[in-house]
């Protein structure tokens, strides 16, 4: 008798292939070739989710504080509508989809259960990094708009916003001049910051259909950067930001679903990368590209003040939802 879709997701199948074993917070992880995973069917039972099969290549778990969707055979899973890459895809072990431990641990417990993760964490100090400066354009728009400039007057909207909430915030420039990157995280450093968001804007070059906001947060040691899975040899080593690992994936969360709240962008998810702001960086860190100026949708909502400031809020709103989940963690 063929087992039917539900059954396909909850049975764990015990051959020689793989074991089980108890993990960390009452998860078990299966063995397959050496590598660990996660089963879906367990991931729902340790969350109290219904698990259903919306589509042939989709698994949905659900309760009443979130929403998880996997892509299975791929690294696209979607948290409460957002998108989220995993470090590796969705893979079938014996009869059950399951994900890797890791991301499990990096990924999918701190979106779902932030506040159990930040119990260590500041809400002191926001510093905010607009991305190049000076002689530095960055990226620039068909109109020849400047990525420097956009992405200050951004910062500055973003500041007054979250100063206007009761935040100390600092900036890394407050002029169009040069800044070296590992001046804006020496920057931060000393003005002991508790987060630190760098904002740009992206380019896809003649690619002008390429379109949205995505949030980098730093890439884990011995796993690919999102953009670059597959490719080459894997870094290995520690950086100074993979100490707030968990706290990069909720302050990435926060911002990247408040940001698509705010604008309407197409969601192109939350990222990871070793740009040398994020590795560097001495607290919880994420990279926001906030629109291609590419595409002429996006340079759109890039060139206009209403547009800037949309995006603005987004930010905003996204920097005090993560300081929300540390003064929640810091009561529980």
């Amino acid at each position: 008798m063929r087992p039917n879709k539900t059954a396909l997701l909850l049975v764990i199948g015990l051959t020689a292939m793989f074991t089980a074993a108890t993990a960390f917070a009452g998860v078990r992880t299966i063995t397959s070739r050496g590598k660990t995973y996660v089963t879906l069917s367990n991931l729902a039972a340790y969350y109290g989710m219904t698990i259903t099969q919306p589509a042939r290549n989709r698994i949905r778990m659900q309760n009443k504080y979130n929403k998880i969707e996997f892509q299975t055979e791929s690294r696209s899973v979607w948290v409460n509508g957002i998108l989220v890459a995993l470090n590796e895809p969705v893979r079938k072990v014996g009869w059950s989809w399951a994900i890797d431990t890791t991301d499990f641990v990096k990924t999918i417990e701190p979106v779902s259960r932030p506040s159990e993760f930040l119990k260590t964490a500041g809400t002191r100090t926001v510093v905010l990094d607009p991305g190049h400066g000076g002689d530095d354009k960055g990226t620039s728009s068909p109109r020849n708009v400047h990525e420097k400039l956009i992405v200050l007057d951004v910062a500055k909207r973003v500041q007054a916003k979250l100063e206007a909430r009761g935040i100390n915030v600092a900036l890394t420039r407050e002029s169009d001049r040069d800044l070296d990157l590992d001046a804006r995280c020496r920057k931060a450093a000393a003005l002991r910051a508790d987060i630190l968001v760098s904002i740009h804007a992206n380019s896809a070059g003649k690619k002008r259909d390429v379109r949205g906001a995505e949030t980098f947060v730093l890439a884990l040691p011995g796993r690919y950067s999102s953009n670059s899975y597959g490719g080459g040899a894997i870094p290995t080593s520690n950086n100074t930001g993979n100490r707030c690992d968990l706290a990069n994936m909720v302050l990435g969360y926060r911002i990247q679903q408040n940001l698509i709240k705010a604008t309407g962008q197409e969601d192109r998810g939350i990222k990871r990368a070793r740009f040398e702001v994020l590795r560097d960086a001495p607290c919880p860190a994420a990279l926001v590209e906030m629109a291609f100026l590419s595409n002429p949708k996006d340079e759109a909502i890039a060139i206009d003040p209403a547009g800037r400031d949309r995006i603005a809020r987004g930010i905003a709103d996204g920097i005090t939802a993560y300081l929300s989940d540390v003064t929640r963690a810091r009561t529980k």
